[in-house]
């Protein structure tokens, strides 16, 4: 929980300052921020894409790592 706070506050912080010089501009416009959102969206889906990937390689590996530990009878 407090990982999640600290990001949401360092998150907050970010958007105010964004705001604070010029980012209230792009939200007057619609497509503006249609782009800006569907920018971040495709961001957080890229990255979770990523992340599966490296867990079914690590996953891989831990099981050829495991099958080569198993002593032989």
């Amino acid at each position: 929980m407090k990982n999640f706070l600290e990001t949401f506050l360092i998150s907050l912080i970010s958007c105010y300052i964004f705001l604070l010089f010029g980012g209230i501009l792009i939200f007057e416009n619609f497509w503006a921020t249609l782009v800006l959102v569907a920018f971040i969206i495709a961001i957080l889906i890229t990255v979770f894409i990523h992340q599966e990937t490296k867990i079914e390689e690590l996953e891989a590996r831990i099981k050829t790592l495991e099958s080569k530990s198993e002593p032989e009878e």
